[in-house]
Formats: structure tokens, C-alpha cells, sequence
């Protein structure tokens, strides 16, 4: 047992020093994160949380490889270095420069090709989602298929990072509920490095979540950050997924683990849509501008959204646990994904949420 936490107890530490190490650079080359209209914080906050959580992560993946604490190659993780790196790399540029949107999508493209061709992950089917319970095969969609889930699921992570500790937390909720389906399966193999980066996003999140004696976070994911923890979850996702005999989740249960980013993202870019604006317009009307326009303190925001993210993977573990048929697991999130659209939508229409008045600015327009 003790030994397990060692390679996770150095990924937490090595992001911890880098953070610390980092701030000063990036405060002074101005990788900061400035206030705007839009952003709900104050002063000039470090970008840096990205570039922390990944070299946290890859040494403690190195270190546990050579020590013998993880018991496979260290080839196995190249695929995960190098697409992680592309995305952390061209993430930090946008930080600083604020490129425009297509080089981030061929970024992110690149990376979900690096997934797909290199390290070997790939959607082969979407499980057995049809009423009669047979299995979907995507045959020679599945590796463009692929890299449309994958981008979805990275910018989905991207745009629900908007409040202090909201991205980390999202995403350990995600991993815990990876790490509980893959214990229970018996298929272990993707334990330990989901427990490395869950204690990489720990180490980064003693900086970014507020706490009683700190009222603002220090240092922000940046987009580096959210991006690469996107790529992590929908790697994961596909990982577990798949597989004849040794995945842990299906397809249709793995969407419940991943359900209020995409739901929330859905619902954004649908919005902007209707009103004429490119679906990948920053705006502020994420579900987290809700609960705070509408009265939240930002840790009350965290707690709902991270507790309704609990119970969502709660859904997908119960479905799997239960062999409830993939189709009815399929039509559940439909279901719940077109009622959360709705009430949101409803919320924002009505300037009431919760029983709490919205203000009547632009942003919620």
C-alpha cells in the first residue's frame, strides 16, 4: 500500500515546487491572467498551473518507471509526454499572445492523432447502444470519430475553468470515478497514473482553491492547464472504455463520468449559436456565471457543480454495476442533458435561478 503512494506523493510535491518556483518567472515575462469584463477575479494571477501539473506528473511517471513502483516501460508513457507537451506548449503560447483559434484546434487535433496513432487508444465502437442491445462498430470512422471526442471532451474542460479550483476539481471528480470503475473491474493497468495526476492537481490546487485563511487563488490553470487536463480525462475516457474483455466502463456509462462539462458546453455553444455568434465566443454564461451572478460566493459555485459532477458519475457507476442496457444508459443522458439545457436556458431567460434574482447585464443576454 505504501508504496503506491510513493510515485503520487512525488507528483504532488515536484508540482507544488514548480509552482512555487514558476511564479516569479511568469510574473515577470507576464504569463498572467489579467482582469476583464468576463473573468470573475482580481489582479494579475500566474498561468502557470499547467505547466506545473505536467512536469509534476511526467517526473513522478519517470521516477516510479525506473524505481520499479510502476511496472511497465517507460516507452508506454511517450505517446502521453508528447501529446500532452504539443497541448501545454501551444496552451502557454495562448496565454501569453492569445493566438487565434485554429492553431489551438490543430494543436488539440495533433494531440488526439498522437493518441490515436502512436499511443494506440482508440474508439473502435460506441458499445451496445442500439434498443435491440448490438454492439456499434465505427469500423474506418474510428479514428476521426476519436478525434472529435477528444477535442470535444478538451474544450469542454477549457470552458468550465472559470472560477478558482472549478477545472481541478471537476477533473479529480472525473479521475476518482475512473479509478473506482477501474478497481472494481479488476483492470488496474491505468491506476497509477491516474493517481499520479490526481495528486499532480492536488499539488496545484493548494494554490488555486480559495480557502479560510486565502481569498483568491495565486496561480491558474491557464489554458495549458485546462486543455491538458482535458486531454488526460478524454485519453482516460477512451482507455477504460474499450477493449473485448478488460474495459472497465462502456462507452454509454463512461458519458455519465464526463456529463456536466459537456452538458454545460453543449448548452453554451447551442446559445451562441442561436444568436448569430461563433460557438467558440468567450461570453459569460457557463453555469458558473449563473451561480455567482445569481448570489453564490464562488466555494458555494464549486460545491454544487463538483456535488451534482459526484452524482452524475454516481449514475454511471450504478448503470454499470447494475448491466442496466447501454441504449437505456444512452437515452438517460439525452434525457437529463435536454432537461439541463432547458432549466438553464429557462434561468437565464427568466433573470431567476434557484429563487435568487439574476442582475440584468449583457453578459447574461
Amino acid at each position: 500500500m505504501l508504496q503506491t503512494l510513493i510515485s503520487p506523493a512525488i507528483a504532488f510535491v515536484i508540482t507544488a515546487l514548480f509552482i512555487t518556483l514558476l511564479k516569479p518567472v511568469a510574473e515577470a515575462i507576464g504569463l498572467t491572467d489579467k482582469p476583464a469584463e468576463r473573468k470573475l477575479h482580481a489582479g494579475e494571477i500566474p498561468l502557470i498551473g499547467g505547466i506545473s501539473i505536467y512536469l509534476g506528473a511526467s517526473i513522478a511517471v519517470i521516477a516510479g518507471v525506473y524505481s520499479g513502483l510502476i511496472a511497465a516501460p517507460i516507452e508506454n508513457f511517450f505517446p502521453w509526454f508528447a501529446a500532452a507537451l504539443l497541448i501545454v506548449l501551444i496552451g502557454v503560447v495562448d496565454d501569453k499572445y492569445d493566438i487565434a483559434p485554429f492553431v489551438r484546434f490543430g494543436a488539440q487535433i495533433g494531440a488526439a492523432l498522437i493518441m490515436v496513432y502512436w499511443g494506440g487508444t482508440i474508439l473502435t465502437d460506441l458499445g451496445w447502444i442500439t434498443p435491440g442491445g448490438r454492439l456499434i462498430e465505427l469500423s474506418w470512422m474510428a479514428a476521426p470519430f476519436t478525434v472529435f471526442a477528444v477535442v470535444g471532451v478538451i474544450n469542454a474542460i477549457n470552458m468550465s475553468d472559470g472560477l478558482d479550483g472549478l477545472s481541478g476539481n471537476l477533473t479529480l471528480v472525473t479521475l476518482l470515478g475512473f479509478g473506482v470503475a477501474e478497481s472494481l473491474s479488476g483492470n488496474t493497468g491505468n491506476l497509477p497514473m491516474i493517481n499520479i495526476m490526481s495528486a499532480s492537481i492536488a499539488g496545484f490546487l493548494i494554490f488555486n482553491q480559495r480557502m479560510h485563511w486565502r481569498s483568491k487563488a495565486t496561480v491558474f490553470l491557464g489554458d495549458a492547464g485546462s486543455m491538458m487536463l482535458g486531454l488526460f480525462l478524454a485519453w482516460g475516457a477512451v482507455d477504460i472504455s474499450q477493449g473485448d474483455i478488460d474495459r472497465s466502463l462502456t462507452p454509454a456509462t463512461t458519458l455519465w463520468f464526463l456529463a456536466i462539462p459537456v452538458f454545460d458546453t453543449i448548452r453554451v455553444m447551442v446559445r451562441r449559436i442561436r444568436r448569430g455568434r461563433s460557438p467558440f465566443a468567450a461570453d459569460a454564461c457557463h453555469l458558473h456565471h449563473l451561480f455567482v451572478r445569481s448570489g453564490w460566493n464562488v466555494s458555494e459555485t464549486i460545491a454544487v457543480i463538483c456535488t451534482m459532477a459526484v452524482l452524475s458519475s454516481a449514475v454511471g457507476l450504478i448503470g454499470h454495476g447494475f448491466e442496466v442496457p447501454d441504449f437505456d444508459m444512452a437515452v438517460a443522458y439525452v434525457v437529463v442533458g435536454t432537461v439541463y439545457y432547458f432549466t438553464i436556458e429557462s434561468a437565464w431567460r427568466r433573470k431567476s435561478f434557484l429563487g435568487r434574482k439574476i442582475p440584468d447585464t449583457r453578459a447574461g443576454d
